[in-house]
């Protein structure tokens, strides 16, 4: 009954959906491209039917969890798909030797489309993908579903329990399910009344580049747009005459002018914004401190490993549901702080007293990192065998 509202609803509502798309180039969230195969479902099939893999990741953040598959998967007829243009634009850039496509919206006729004129055998879903028809049709066409750093936040989880049976049927659908964390682990065995596997996280598979003598360079990396002011408040009160340069990260780039309009003039030769994607990680190489956003409102956090594995400290506002498990051991290790009090002038002292700590024991970051890649490779073998 709840499959059957879900398909009624997207035929009932198409044509307000497609308004909305519209909307969406205007707005620079989407172009023509992204419309006419997310929507549309108008691709090249002929390139398509020479791969056999997909790989779907949502957006940047699951588009870095893909680099151990796409190195140790014994296949290369890959296809990448996504989601948003900032991911598209970014994995272009970074997997040029890819077929990089917008992944069809979870509409039955686009799916049977899709999957009909291409030759797909395996899907593997990166993080919290769970699309009924997609599952569901992709099943009955004996293409396995196989779903690798999967994750539920809490939101997630109880929605999903609310609907007990429509969730077993969706989990049916999975050949395989690989959790991020064996808190994951525990909530998808519980919704979907199967077997769930955890090796270990994709994020945890980072090129690792510990640069010694940093100088005292701060990043705000992936800041959103309601942490602006916030960022901006905080930089008033940082001690500057220690500060060589800040380096400030927007979540989406396409915000970095409204940010470098509000960047008060006596500021403005210490501060750089970063408006390109593809160029974090430089970021980080030269800073001693980032500050991950996304964590100053309720949005859940951000993923600290990336500027970790270049050497920074890092420092998060208190909103990290997303990522607690991971910054509570960063913590135990002296390797990050998670800040309580979301005061501006706090969050500054802070930065004040440990851009002069910085680490001082890169051992400590490249044996947690081993730690939690030493079983990787139990993922790959069973996709294999799948």
């Amino acid at each position: 009954m709840i499959f059957f509202s879900y398909n009624f609803l997207q035929i009932l509502f198409f044509p307000i959906f497609f308004l909305l798309a519209l909307f969406r180039i205007v707005s620079n969230k989407e172009n023509l491209k992204s419309i006419k195969q997310k929507v549309l479902c108008n691709y090249n099939f002929t390139k398509l039917r020479e791969l056999d893999h997909l790989i779907h990741f949502s957006s940047i953040g699951e588009l870095n969890s893909i680099n151990y598959l796409i190195e140790n998967l014994s296949t290369k007829k890959i296809i990448l798909s996504c989601s948003t243009l900032s991911s598209y634009n970014l994995a272009k850039k970074k997997y040029q030797n890819f077929l990089i496509i917008f992944l069809p919206l979870d509409f039955s006729w686009n799916i049977n489309k899709f999957l009909s004129r291409t030759n797909i055998k395996k899907i593997i879903w990166i993080d919290s993908e769970i699309w009924p028809n997609w599952l569901i049709i992709s099943k009955r066409k004996r293409i396995k579903n196989i779903l690798i750093n999967g994750r539920l936040s809490e939101k997630s989880y109880s929605r999903w329990s609310n609907f007990s049976s429509f969730a077993q049927l969706l989990g049916s659908q999975y050949s395989l399910i690989f959790a991020k964390s064996f808190d994951d682990k525990i909530k998808f065995e519980n919704i979907f009344k199967k077997n769930v596997f955890h090796f270990g996280n994709l994020k945890f598979y980072q090129k690792l580049n510990l640069i010694n003598n940093k100088k005292n360079i701060i990043c705000f990396a992936s800041i959103h747009k309601e942490e602006f002011e916030k960022v901006l408040e905080i930089i008033q009160y940082l001690n500057f005459s220690s500060i060589e340069k800040i380096i400030i990260i927007p979540r989406h780039v396409h915000f970095s002018s409204k940010l470098q309009s509000m960047i008060k003039q006596n500021y403005v030769n210490k501060i750089f914004i970063l408006d390109k994607f593809g160029e974090n990680d430089l970021a980080y190489e030269s800073a001693k401190l980032t500050f991950m956003g996304g964590s100053l409102f309720e949005h859940g956090g951000q993923n600290p490993l990336e500027p970790l594995s270049k050497g920074c400290f890092v420092l998060s506002g208190q909103y990290i549901n997303n990522f607690k498990e991971i910054y509570s051991e960063l913590e135990n290790l002296s390797l990050a702080k998670v800040l309580n009090d979301n005061n501006a002038q706090e969050i500054s002292s802070m930065m004040n007293k440990y851009i002069d700590m910085g680490i001082n024991n890169h051992q400590d970051i490249q044996d947690y990192f081993n730690l939690n890649t030493k079983q990787l490779r139990l993922i790959i073998d069973k996709v294999e065998e799948c």
